[in-house]
């Protein structure tokens, strides 16, 4: 039987490695694919480098976090650390990035320990059905909340004083998590933020406000769902007429009405603490509302500064009240909305990696646009691989003509909520996310010289939506659930964008060849990797042992035996003495 399941096995493999085979044959000599992708023009790179850093020395930092939680006496001990490593660079003639030089930042540390009985956690993950049917995955939540919460408030802090700033994140698929757990907690209709200071208080309008509106200087479309709370943005500068705001958001006037009786029924259902004028010819916010991002970031501050200076428990409020993780994530929300604020007054080129990711973007939406609208030209249909990163590593491979380093156009990361039904463009997730927040690109940096197809890893970066790119603003409908929306997304095609240009140029002088971690990734990212991973396994036996010296001396003093480990726990390493002796 065993020999007839084995030889049914190595038939069956070999079928598919015979279909792997053919769709990999399919990407060579594929000069239409290949145009997809843009080489590095370091000329460009650093004549944008000296307009947009000046010349001179600079400083680059990557900011990376690890986690782990443990379990003791139904005690569950989270762990969360991140950590950040700098190097020196010039600009001038060329840009030149002394990675030689690289050293961490010794006052940027974010340190976490939260524990918690195991009986809370459904209060601290807020009570949501997966609870309790995926525990383990569950609870991981808590420790990667307060990972991203760390890396995102030390990145904060990096952009006071550095030009560069990578991130082993993706910064529009942090964006697009974290939004969706603040609206959820918008959805619930409270949140004990609004208790955690006496400092810096916010009420939910702030939070509402703050999680709809953003940060200052973060742009609100202005198709029909946005509509209203771009209205809003613009009555925080000056009052406003229905035909003024219908100018100069360069909508209809009748759209413009539309969205003022929306904002006036939500004006309405908050007992009208948005607007002290709703009248068609004098538009009016409230006084109050002008401060609702000073007081959403002064929280945020003062939360993670009683974090990670371990003054106050991160989760807990009075008696067995909790923080959720909605709320925390809400968090860090702002912390990023506040970091792409200062980012763009800093002139920081902020710079998200994803090296695991499992998009599809490229082959649902990405790729079919390109070819509809004839940025790229198919000579024939695109092979039926899914998976971007596969795609075009396969791609590269077998077209060794095309050179490292490469990257492919750069598209808004709204692409990623569309799909190619037919020819037609439909929204994959019943609504097509916000676009110009973010401009996504993958990237392949080095070639093995002894054997041109064999090559790094593919990766993908994102950036901030600038000013500069508002020239590749591309208008095209999408089908939502709700009917169809003009969407007024970026996409790159031609002229190429100086900014991903220069991102590629720096992202190939920061990796490090000699390590085959950081062969075609990032040499800064590494280093701090390293650093938390070694850290949190440091502080998880730390931590350990002084939860199971404390927990122990009040389980023997109470006379309770047996739940400090798991019982499968204490038959193992009885076992493995019984075996010793």
């Amino acid at each position: 039987m065993s020999s007839e399941i084995a030889e049914d096995l190595s038939k069956q493999t070999w079928e598919l490695l015979g279909r792997f085979e053919g769709r990999a044959g399919a990407f060579s000599q594929r000069k239409d694919l290949v145009a997809f992708t843009l080489p590095c023009d370091k000329d460009s790179a650093a004549k944008t480098a000296m307009e947009f850093f000046g010349e001179g020395e600079h400083t680059a930092t990557g900011v990376d976090g690890s986690m782990d939680f443990d379990e003791r006496l139904q005690m569950i001990l989270f762990y969360a650390n991140a950590t950040a490593y700098s190097c020196p660079f010039s600009v001038g003639d060329r840009i030149i990035f002394d990675l030689h030089s690289a050293y961490r930042e010794s006052k940027m540390a974010a340190t976490a320990a939260i524990p918690l009985w195991a009986e809370d956690l459904s209060n601290v993950l807020s009570n949501e059905p997966e609870v309790d049917l995926e525990l383990e995955h569950s609870m991981e939540r808590i420790p990667n909340s307060f990972m991203t919460l760390g890396e995102l408030y030390l990145a904060y802090l990096a952009s006071e004083r550095s030009r560069v700033l990578f991130m082993d994140r993706p910064l529009s698929g942090t964006y697009s998590s974290l939004s969706h757990s603040a609206r959820y907690l918008l959805r619930r209709g409270v949140s004990r933020l609004t208790e955690w200071s006496q400092e810096s208080p916010v009420s939910m309008l702030d939070l509402r406000l703050a999680v709809y509106l953003g940060s200052p200087s973060m742009q609100i479309p202005t198709r029909p769902r946005f509509l209203p709370f771009a209205i809003l943005k613009s009555l925080l500068s000056a009052p406003s007429s229905v035909s003024q705001l219908s100018a100069a958001l360069k909508v209809s006037d009748a759209e413009a009405s539309r969205a003022v009786r929306r904002l006036s029924k939500l004006d309405k259902e908050l007992d009208g603490a948005l607007l002290a004028d709703a009248s068609e010819s004098h538009l009016e916010a409230r006084g109050t509302v002008h401060d609702y991002w000073r007081r959403a970031l002064a929280l945020s501050l003062d939360y993670v500064g009683k974090v990670f200076s371990r003054s106050k428990h991160p989760l807990a409020m009075k008696g067995d009240e909790y923080l959720t993780i909605l709320d925390v994530d809400t968090v860090s929300l702002f912390l990023l909305q506040g970091l792409l604020d200062r980012a763009s007054q800093n002139g920081v080129l902020l710079i998200g990696i994803a090296k695991d990711t499992s998009a599809t973007d490229v082959a649902r939406s990405v790729l079919p646009y390109a070819s509809a609208h004839g940025f790229v030209r198919l000579e024939a249909p695109a092979p039926m691989i899914k998976n971007d990163r596969a795609f075009l590593a396969i791609l590269s491979s077998e077209n060794p003509e095309l050179l490292t380093p490469w990257r492919t156009m750069g598209y808004d990361s709204a692409f990623s909520t569309i799909a190619s039904l037919g020819g037609e463009l439909r929204s994959a997730r019943k609504l097509v996310s916000r676009e110009q927040l973010f401009v996504r690109s993958y990237f392949q940096l080095r070639t093995l010289k002894n054997d041109k197809r064999v090559r790094s890893q593919v990766f993908l970066f994102d950036r901030p939506y600038a000013s500069t790119d508002s020239g590749s603003r591309r208008e095209f409908e999408v089908k939502e659930k709700s009917g169809t929306a003009k969407i007024a997304a970026y996409f790159e095609g031609s002229p190429s964008s100086p900014i991903s240009n220069l991102v590629l140029h720096i992202l190939s002088m920061n990796d490090n060849p000699e390590v085959f971690e950081a062969y075609g990734h990032n040499q800064l990212l590494y280093l701090a990797d390293k650093a938390v991973k070694s850290e949190v396994r440091m502080l998880r036996s730390s931590l350990r042992g002084v939860a199971d010296l404390t927990i122990g001396g009040v389980t023997s003093r109470r006379k309770i035996f047996g739940l400090v480990t798991p019982y499968r726990q204490q038959r193992a390493e009885a076992e493995h003495a019984r075996m010793k002796q």
